[in-house]
């Protein structure tokens, strides 16, 4: 067993994670798996060993089962990214993926639409049964399909569309400001409206076309 080997690789993995970022066992273990040709479990075994070695070491924070994060040492001495940042990188990316997004009020909060911060962060994800740390004040969703790289910003688009109604908003023109998310974030109209017709219901496809193409000139 080339144990020496193993920790190396490990300790190399968990370098190139910036500080705040989750580091899970799991992706761990799964690059061990590759560069040494060893089965998952095994990996896995390997990997708890030397994440829990580098814990009592004062490397990594614990966030939760599974999940760790790198520690900051500062003039004003070490510090960890709370379990909020943590868990929200979990819940939107998955390494290169887009795996979920903002959502519910953080979001109207986050494009202008009310100038008042949500108690908790809402976010619709893939992970969405991923268990959430009890410090942690996040509020997760089921998204309506798989959020991917492709579709992410107009999910999200029609999700700002259509929670207006159900929290307050205070943006002196609001529409204007979503057609403005729509131009920043290059979405195409066409294909916008498309998933609110394959996936959402009558009033949300109604909402959308009204906001997309509302602004355009006649």
């Amino acid at each position: 067993m080339n144990i020496q080997g193993y920790k190396k690789h490990i300790q190399t993995q968990i370098q190139g994670w910036a500080t705040g970022e989750p580091i899970t066992t799991d992706t761990v273990a799964a690059s061990l798996s590759d560069a040494f040709g060893i089965d998952m479990e095994n990996a896995r075994k390997i990997t708890n060993v030397n994440m829990k070695r580098l814990l009592v070491e004062g490397e990594l924070d614990r966030i939760q089962k599974g999940v760790y994060t790198k520690v900051k040492v500062t003039l004003f001495g070490r510090f960890t990214p709370s379990a909020d940042e943590i868990i929200t990188g979990l819940l939107l990316r998955e390494g290169d993926n887009t795996i979920g997004y903002i959502a519910g009020p953080t979001l109207l909060n986050a494009i202008g639409l009310c100038s008042w911060m949500p108690k908790e962060r809402h976010i619709t994800s893939n992970g969405f049964r991923r268990r959430i740390p009890k410090s942690a004040s996040i509020r997760v969703y089921k998204p309506v399909i798989a959020v991917t790289n492709e579709n992410a910003k107009y999910l999200q688009a029609i999700e700002a569309f259509n929670i207006m109604e159900r929290y307050p908003v205070d943006a002196d023109n609001p529409d204007e400001i979503l057609r403005e998310m729509l131009r920043k974030n290059y979405i195409i109209n066409e294909k916008l409206i498309w998933y609110a017709r394959k996936h959402y219901g009558q009033k949300a496809l109604l909402r959308t076309i009204d906001i997309a193409l509302g602004g355009i000139e006649k």
